[in-house]
């Protein structure tokens, strides 16, 4: 009896290139997975870097009656901006605060509040 069916040994030339297209696509994914990675990375470090600014500004203000209103800090390289406000409490009180604009040099900035 003969027989009729051919073994194979190989792959098909469309197997190949079905396979090749899926193994493109998955690198493809992975790689701007990890460009999106470390751009998420420098975007926390960069408010991570603008909450440390705050939170020494605010110190400072705290700490030293005399810290002037507007200011710059070169070795932190943060700038401030600070206004008086007050809000009405009750029978005539009023709380008075400053609010205070921090800005970094890349166009990031926050406000803070400093009671009186």
């Amino acid at each position: 009896m003969m027989k009729l069916i051919k073994t194979r040994k190989g792959f098909t030339l469309m197997e190949v290139l079905v396979a090749t297209a899926i193994a493109g696509m998955v690198i493809t994914a992975g790689f701007r997975l990890i460009a999106m990675s470390y751009k998420l990375m420098s975007e926390i470090e960069a408010e991570r870097n603008l909450i440390e600014a705050a939170r020494n500004i605010w110190l400072r203000f705290r700490i030293d009656p005399d810290m002037p209103d507007n200011g710059t800090d070169d070795k932190a390289n943060i700038t401030w901006r600070a206004e008086r406000e007050s809000v009405p409490i009750r029978d005539g009180y009023e709380l008075t605060y400053k609010r205070v604009l921090i800005s970094l040099p890349d166009n990031r900035s926050t406000v803070i509040y400093v009671a009186e």
